[in-house]
């Protein structure tokens, strides 16, 4: 695709990230202007609207584009907005470098943006009725909540329209600080104020490997860059990247030592092990904050950043084994959680990362266009499952634990409708969205090694389980309400129409990527590809090949089969919705390892967090006593010869006199003996 051939203006694409922030100022001038709050949601959904209506625009303008003309094509556009930060002199600027703010549109983008952009819509829509009493009166701060949310939709899409590392880190740093200010919005509640700093400052352990990232790659690649290119453009990095390769540094290539540190940032983000336990505490936000930020956009962006680096990555295989390890463990270790827990939030919340970790194993087999189809399938019946439990909590006056409700199918129809769909989603129903992406990377795990075949094979067996477990505890067996639901529960219609338009993507999104011609490993279409700077690597590349093919229809048939036995087993389980759980009786001290999270966040505060608190006490002490000690001492010399002179200035001007002449005959006397 090229800017001229595009069907609306490059332009009005570089607007897309605005629309969203202008509607968040808005908002900000709403409340400075003192106006009723109950229709403050209005900017941030009309900017978001506009934005979503680009985006889809955006992307069926680059799949008519790429269809018509694939090596054409294959390259996207960069739209440069403005010179940002010169780096070379004043008097050499034809020849200089520049960091810009430019944006890169090409497969990926438009890929991202769609499913960005619309569910953003469809969670801003389904906030309008839950951040509302029963009365239908706006909560406190219901102007403040949805001017975050536009700024968090304009941040995520600078992060995606990036086109260099440093407006890429610009956008996710600013996601970070909206997941804080969203995690943390009841902040009267000591949960939530916990549960932001939290997240904030596991976030920065993984933000500084990948600040280290960039600068690295700046550092290493700068002898190389020419007079007038951006040092750290996408094109630019990518097309020197080759050099990281050959070089060394402290034993290993330039090419490992950058991926690593940039996937530092992708853990983090993206909420992997050992850097996961930031996210199930991030559920104290309100529920369309789980749905937006911690399952649909926010958690996505390392996946997108290490399939947007996929050249630079695909030139270390230990990089790639590296990112392969860490996903296998996470799918493993968090769907294992999720088995053992009860809060709604936080099974889909381990279960997010789980799925997450599935493409990070995608992007560690090498196979990049995969691991993205599972990030856009992904999105839709994730959001729409955070929404379900967020209408489930709001019927039942804010209770989330599936022990003290069931049968809810008899008080919440549409909701039970939704939620089934979307547990199919998730649990790999044949011929839903979730199938067809997550067979893709099983398919590719068994392409890498058999083991990682069979482990990845089992942890989709494992993911049908607890969700439906989760889903026959609410739904299913008697009705059971809590006090707190009051005497007649009852679905928000501005809750619930949003989550249909989900339901149908939980359906319908898997579609965008398949055809019937053949396995679905083999009939993307070509917009899925990180086609552009991306594809022109895969095509010199032994790391992965747009045309894959990896082991034939048996083992869409075998995951098929492995989704349904997860779903009965729930069902033999879990299908009357029984009061004693019947894992935690069969399984013991390994169901209550589960349920403790393996206690890592317990190891973290006895390894990090108590002993770096132990230390800031003691330099708290050593400033109270010890700091502070010295300078008083160093003042008691001052401070001891003012309290001795004090009683020679008591203001009687005849002892003055007499001191002067007292003083003045001493001078003289001394002075007569000295000469």
């Amino acid at each position: 695709m090229t800017a001229a051939t595009s069907i609306l203006p490059a332009g009005l694409y570089a607007t897309l990230p605005l629309w969203p922030l202008f509607g968040a100022l808005l908002v900000g001038l709403w409340i400075a202007l003192r106006v009723k709050p109950e229709r403050a949601h209005w900017p941030v959904v009309l900017g978001v609207l506009v934005s979503a209506a680009l985006a889809v625009t955006l992307f069926f303008d680059l799949q008519r584009q790429y269809a018509a003309a694939p090596e054409t094509h294959a390259g996207g556009f960069v739209y440069s907005v403005y010179n940002w930060i010169s780096l070379g002199q004043p008097a050499s600027l034809e020849h200089n470098q520049w960091l810009a703010v430019n944006f890169y549109f090409d497969g990926l983008t438009g890929v991202m943006l769609l499913f960005v952009t619309v569910v953003s819509l469809m969670v801003v829509l389904y906030a309008v009725g839950y951040m509302r009493d029963h009365h239908g009166h706006p909560e406190r701060g219901y102007e403040r909540f949805f001017a975050f949310l536009g700024v968090f939709v304009f941040s995520m899409i600078t992060l995606v329209l990036a086109g260099n590392f440093v407006l890429l880190y610009l956008g996710w740093e600013l996601v970070g600080l909206c997941s804080y200010l969203l995690i943390g919005f009841y902040y009267g509640k000591p949960a939530a104020a916990a549960a932001a700093k939290k997240a904030f400052i596991v976030n920065r352990i993984g933000d500084f490997g990948f600040a280290l990232g960039i600068f690295s790659l700046y550092w290493f690649l700068r002898p190389y860059v020419q007079p007038g290119e951006n040092p750290l453009d996408y094109a630019v990095v990518f097309k020197y990247a080759q050099h990281l390769a050959t070089a060394q540094i402290g034993g290993m290539s330039q090419a490992t030592l950058v991926s690593l540190l940039l996937f530092c940032g992708a853990i983090g983000k993206s909420a992997q092990f050992p850097l996961h336990v930031w996210l199930p505490d991030a559920m104290e936000g309100p529920t369309p904050v789980s749905a937006l930020i911690h399952a649909a956009t926010m958690v996505t962006a390392g996946v997108y950043m290490v399939a947007r680096c996929t050249p630079i990555f695909g030139l270390s295989p230990l990089a790639l084994d590296v990112v392969l390890a860490v996903g296998m463990v996470g799918a493993v270790l968090t769907a294992t959680m999720a088995m053992a827990q009860y809060d709604l939030k936080r099974i889909l919340a381990y279960s997010t990362i789980s799925q997450l970790a599935f493409m990070f194993v995608g992007l560690g087999c090498g196979v990049p266009d995969s691991a993205v189809f599972h990030v856009f399938t992904h999105a839709w019946f994730k959001a729409l499952l955070f929404l379900g439990a967020g209408s489930v909590m709001h019927a039942m006056g804010g209770i989330i634990d599936a022990r003290k409700f069931s049968g809810l199918r008899h008080v919440l129809p549409q909701t039970y409708a939704v939620m089934w769909v979307g547990c199919l989603a998730l649990a790999g129903f044949p011929l839903l969205a979730g199938f067809w992406s997550k067979d893709e990377i099983v398919h590719a795990a068994f392409e890498r090694h058999a083991a990682v075949g069979i482990i990845m094979l089992a942890t989709a067996g494992l993911t049908a389980y607890y969700t439906f477990r989760m889903f026959f505890l609410c739904f299913h067996g008697p009705l059971r309400l809590p006090a707190e639901a009051g005497e007649h529960p009852h679905e928000s219609t501005t809750m619930i129409r949003p989550l249909w338009v989900l339901a149908g993507g939980a359906v319908l999104a898997g579609y965008l990527g398949v055809s019937f011609g053949g396995p679905a490993s083999e009939s993307f279409l070509a917009i899925f590809r990180p086609h552009g700077l991306i594809h022109d690597f895969l095509h010199h590349s032994t790391i992965g090949h747009p045309e894959h093919g990896h082991g034939g229809l048996w083992l869409l048939y075998l995951s098929a089969g492995v989704a349904l036995a997860g779903i009965a087993l729930a069902w033999l389980r879990y299908g009357a919705a029984p009061v004693a759980d019947p894992d935690a009786r069969a399984l013991g001290g390994l169901w209550r390892l589960w349920h403790a999270k393996y206690f890592v966040d317990e190891v973290y505060d006895a390894l990090f967090v108590r002993p770096l608190r132990a230390l800031g006490r003691l330099f708290f002490n050593t400033d109270n006593y010890g700091v502070d000690g010295v300078i008083w001492l160093v003042t008691a010399v001052p401070r001891g010869l003012g309290f001795a002179l004090h009683y020679l200035q008591r203001g009687a001007l005849q002892a003055y006199a007499l001191s002067m002449v007292i003083g003045l005959v001493a001078i003289l006397v001394l002075w007569s003996w000295w000469t």
